[in-house]
């Protein structure tokens, strides 16, 4: 099984689109509906206009566990580029007597981004 960090780095990609700005960030707050959960929301928090969309996921509503990027790019013969890119992330590991470390580490953060990358991906390809 792969590390936490792999798995998340694995989210990441570059698709070429003939997408606008506006349907990308149509299509990223449908994603991000569809990677919400009960526990887990992913939430927009900023936006560039034309180059950059800011996501966090948040969870209980409360705690931050993991934040990433939707990153816009426009070429001059309409093929447009999309980039995800993860950004800081929270990580967890079960522990034997406080500090004995047991099992691998997660990310609560992983779940919702893995389905958003995959959710977005269809759509454009």
């Amino acid at each position: 099984m792969a590390a936490i960090d792999d798995k998340i780095q694995a989210t990441k990609f570059v698709i070429s689109t003939n997408k606008s700005f506006e349907e990308i960030r149509a299509l990223g707050l449908s994603a991000a509906a569809a990677a919400s959960g009960s526990i887990t929301k992913v939430h927009e928090t900023d936006v560039t206009t034309n180059e950059l969309i800011q996501y966090n996921i948040k969870r209980l509503g409360m705690v931050e566990v993991l934040n990433f990027g939707l990153l816009f790019t426009q070429s001059s013969d309409g093929e447009n580029s999309l980039i995800l890119v993860p950004g800081n992330y929270l990580t967890s590991q079960a522990t034997l007597l406080v500090f004995i470390p047991i099992g691998a580490k997660d990310a609560a953060g992983y779940p919702p981004l893995k389905k958003l990358s995959d959710h977005i991906q269809a759509a454009l390809s």
